[in-house]
């Protein structure tokens, strides 16, 4: 999946333009307190603990802080609603690691050292993940990232999960949602940066084996002023639709010489389309309307009807204090599994009877996966009190079941949506055969 991806920890009110200059400012820390809390964590009795959400609030990818921000918080209010975790509030934590290796290890590092009380960590996009999850790695903090690196497909990390299908998948999807569409001559248009290249090889690779004709295939380097002769070798081409995907600026500028070109054709763009940014910019560059009509986003995809989903909209709209215009986040899966990575979280700490990352790291998979007698569960107040009567749960979320494996990955569906009123809605869903028949698996 195409991602995701100074320090200060903030206390958690206040609205995200001022987490966005806290988290710019220097390394310090919300909890005065130290110490251990129950099972020996970094809080102390009745300390407030905190999770990080550790992703670029400054940057070409911007849009990243808040949407795991649209996670993070309602999950906050729940829990926190609920009692909170073994006597402890929680808290969360924003921090711009600037989508850039080179600034998110020393706030990666200022982080870790700086608080006594940080217990979990939302983030590692794909710009960042493989440079910093290593780093979490090591202090034994849990990371839920967002990033589709196919470097965690299998790894070895043992404080690394993730939710949503990886990279690879996503680019399965977006030709077998090509072929779905109906579309026989396609053009690949990628960014050169980590998070657009992690979908590309399999995209590609995707429309060939599904026997549609590739008609132009090309990488950018983003940020450029201009992609003028690009865009015209690709109008020459005449593609029926264009599988891609780049950061807003790229993106607009792209286009905006393609529309003057000649005709934009069909997109099939993931979950970056869906940011509002990358909308502003692209809204700017050939008309809203037009992108409207063109734009199909192939996503990751939770019913919007399921329990645990309508639990999570009802905290999002309630968090608007947190998290401005909160209903643009309301389809996006990422924001969705950052919402259900901290309830999954507090219940494993629950579950361990500690708030020592390193003790209840390991009961991550036990709250999530199913078994023989557990109570399922969508809630995390729900979950809190089966556990409190000795039961054993599975948690159900937002996006769905949570059967991580080995590796501490659980995928999904897909689903084609499309924008229209303001609302992303469902046209389609993609089926595990048709994702399987563009992946060759």
């Amino acid at each position: 999946m195409p991602r995701h991806g100074g320090f200060k920890v903030a206390g958690v009110a206040g609205a995200l333009a001022g987490a966005l200059a806290i988290a710019a400012c220097g390394a310090t820390s919300a909890s005065s307190t130290a110490g251990a809390a129950t099972g020996g964590s970094g809080a102390s009795k009745g300390g407030a603990l905190e999770v990080a959400i550790f992703h670029a609030y400054s940057g070409p990818n911007a849009a990243y802080g808040p949407e795991a921000a649209a996670g993070c918080y309602p999950a906050e209010r729940l829990i926190n609603a609920a009692g909170g975790i073994l006597g402890h509030q929680l808290a969360c934590t924003p921090v711009d690691s600037k989508g850039d290796p080179a600034d998110a290890v020393p706030a990666a590092n200022r982080m870790i050292a700086a608080s006594s009380s940080l217990v979990g960590v939302l983030g590692g996009g794909s710009d960042t993940a493989t440079s910093v999850v290593p780093l979490f790695e090591q202090a034994q903090i849990p990371v839920f990232s967002t990033t589709g690196q196919s470097a965690f497909d299998r790894t070895g990390d043992s404080y690394f999960w993730r939710i949503l299908s990886p990279d690879a998948a996503q680019g399965s999807a977006m030709a077998a949602a090509a072929k779905k569409l109906g579309f026989t001559r396609v053009a690949a248009l990628f960014g050169n940066d980590s998070a657009a290249q992690g979908s590309a090889p399999t995209a590609i690779s995707g429309v060939r084996r599904l026997g549609l004709s590739l008609v132009a295939n090309q990488t950018l380097a983003v940020g450029q002023t201009s992609y003028r002769s690009e865009a015209q070798a690709l109008s020459t081409a005449k593609p029926q639709a264009i599988v891609t995907e780049a950061d807003p600026q790229t993106s607009a500028t792209y286009f905006s010489e393609l529309s003057q070109i000649g005709q934009v054709p069909a997109l099939i763009t993931d979950p970056v389309s869906q940011e509002p940014t990358w909308r502003k910019a692209m809204g700017g560059a050939i008309g809203t309307g037009l992108l409207d009509r063109q734009d199909y986003a192939v996503v990751a995809y939770s019913p919007t009807t399921a329990p645990a989903y309508k639990v999570y909209t009802a905290a999002l709209l309630a968090s608007a204090k947190q998290v401005p215009q909160p209903s643009q986040w309301d389809s996006d899966l990422y924001s969705v599994a950052d919402y259900d990575s901290v309830i999954v979280m507090a219940l494993a700490m629950d579950a361990a009877h500690s708030t020592k990352p390193s003790v209840y790291n390991g009961y991550i998979s036990k709250v999530t996966a199913p078994s023989a007698g557990a109570t399922v569960v969508h809630t995390y107040a729900a979950g809190k009190a089966a556990l409190a009567a000795g039961k054993s749960i599975q948690y159900v979320g937002a996006v769905g079941p949570l059967d991580f494996n080995q590796w501490h990955n659980a995928g999904n569906q897909f689903a084609i949506e499309r924008y229209s009123g303001g609302n992303w809605a469902v046209s389609s869903v993609l089926s595990a055969a048709e994702i399987s028949a563009a992946s060759g698996s």
